[in-house]
C-alpha cells in the first residue's frame, strides 16, 4: 500500500460520510450544520446538494460511551446516492432525504424510546427486486421496511407490542435490534447485531427478499432467520466477506457454564451465516496482534482498523500482508477500492490493495 492521500476539509466539521456512485462523485458527506455534499475522490471536486434539519438528540451526559457505543451522527446512503438517512447512534431520531433534485426530507425516523442508548440506530438501504428500500427500527424489537421516496410503510403488521398485563402476541420478538449490515453484491441477507435481556449479544441474519415477498412476520420468526453465536457484547466490528460469510470482531468462545465469553487473544471469527446455531462451532478464527475497531473486506482481503493503524489479511490463508501505520480506516469504498479515514477536518484515502 502507498502512503495515504489527504483531502483537507474547509467547511463545517464532518459528521460522517457514505460511499455512493453518483455522476458528481463517490462519497456523500454530512457536516455539522446539516449540509450534504458529494465529493469526487479522484478530482476532489465538491458538489453541494443541500441541507437537512438534524433532529435534536436529548441524551443524559452519562450515557456517552456506554455499551461499547459512541453517540454520534451517522450517514447511510443508497448505492446510487439518490437517498440518504441521517441517524443518531444511541438516540431515537433521524431523517431520510432524497437527493435526486436538491435535498428534501421524505420521512422522519423514530427508533422508539426504550433503551435506544444501548445500540446504534438500526438503518440501512437495500436493493430488493429492483427497488431501493429503507430498513429501519421503529421500536426496540421491531424492524420495518419503507419506500424512501414517499415514506410508505411496506411491512404493515401487528401487534408487535403488548402491555404489562396483556396477552403476548403470537409473533412477539424479545430482541433489541442493533446495527444493520446488508449483504454484498446484490445479496438480500441482512445482518443484525442486536441483544436480548441478560444482557447478552445475539447477532442474527434474515432474508429481506423473503420478508417483502410475502411473509410479513419474517423479521420476527420467519424460516430465513438464523441466530448466530452468543457473546457478551453486541456493538462490535463486523463486515461481510462474501454473500454467505461475515467476519465478527473477537475470537472468544461462549461459555455456557459461566455464561460469558471466554478470554481469547485479539482477532476475528469468520462465520458461515447459513449455519445458524452451529456458526460458532464451524467458524474459523484469525488471530491479530491488536483488537480490531472496524472491519472491511473486498472479498479477497480483510481490512482491520486498529488504534493507530490498519492491517490487511488474506481471507484464504489468514496471512497478514500489510500494515499501514498512522491510518485507522473508518469507511471502505468497495467499488473504488479505497479505505477512508474520515475525521472532522480531513478525509484520508488509502488504496485497498
Amino acid at each position: 500500500m502507498s502512503a495515504p492521500e489527504a483531502i483537507a476539509w474547509a467547511g463545517p466539521d464532518i459528521l460522517d460520510a457514505a460511499p455512493v456512485q453518483r455522476a458528481e462523485g463517490d462519497l456523500l458527506v454530512l457536516d455539522a450544520q446539516g449540509g450534504i455534499c458529494c465529493l469526487d475522490l479522484r478530482t476532489q471536486a465538491i458538489t453541494w446538494l443541500g441541507t437537512v434539519a438534524l433532529p435534536e438528540q436529548p441524551m443524559e451526559e452519562e450515557e456517552g460511551g456506554r455499551f461499547w457505543i459512541t453517540p454520534r451522527w451517522r450517514l447511510y446512503a443508497s448505492a446510487d446516492g439518490a437517498f440518504a438517512a441521517a441517524v443518531f447512534d444511541g438516540g431515537r431520531h433521524g431523517v431520510v432525504v432524497q437527493l435526486t433534485e436538491g435535498c428534501s426530507a421524505t420521512m422522519p425516523l423514530d427508533g422508539g424510546d426504550y433503551h435506544p442508548e444501548t445500540v446504534p440506530f438500526s438503518a440501512c438501504f437495500m436493493e430488493v427486486g429492483g427497488q431501493t428500500v429503507l430498513l429501519h427500527r421503529t421500536a426496540w424489537n421491531r424492524l420495518d421496511a419503507s419506500d424512501p421516496r414517499t415514506g410508505r410503510l411496506l411491512t404493515e403488521r401487528g401487534p408487535t407490542q403488548y402491555a404489562a398485563q396483556g396477552e403476548r402476541p403470537e409473533h412477539y420478538l424479545d430482541y433489541f435490534h442493533g446495527e444493520l449490515r446488508p449483504g454484498p453484491g446484490g445479496s438480500t441477507l441482512l445482518f443484525d447485531a442486536g441483544w436480548v435481556w441478560q444482557p447478552v449479544g445475539v447477532p442474527r441474519v434474515l432474508d429481506v427478499q423473503a420478508w417483502l415477498a410475502g411473509n410479513v412476520w419474517e423479521a420476527e420468526d420467519g424460516p430465513s432467520v438464523q441466530w448466530l453465536n452468543l457473546r457478551e457484547d453486541w456493538n462490535f466490528p463486523a463486515c461481510w466477506t462474501d454473500g454467505g460469510h461475515i467476519a465478527l470482531g473477537g475470537m472468544g468462545d461462549w461459555d455456557d457454564e459461566e455464561f460469558e465469553t471466554a478470554a481469547a487473544p485479539p482477532g476475528v471469527r469468520i462465520v458461515d451465516v447459513r449455519a445458524g446455531a452451529q456458526a460458532q462451532a464451524s467458524a474459523r478464527t484469525l488471530r491479530m496482534d491488536l483488537a480490531p475497531q472496524e472491519l472491511f473486506s473486498d472479498g479477497y482481503l480483510l481490512f482491520a482498523a486498529h488504534a493507530g493503524c490498519t492491517s490487511a489479511w488474506r481471507l484464504d490463508t489468514g496471512e497478514r500482508v500489510q500494515v499501514v501505520e498512522g491510518f485507522a480506516a473508518t469507511h471502505h469504498h468497495r467499488q473504488r477500492g479505497l479505505l477512508l479515514e474520515v475525521a472532522p477536518r480531513a478525509i484520508r484515502l488509502q488504496r485497498a490493495a
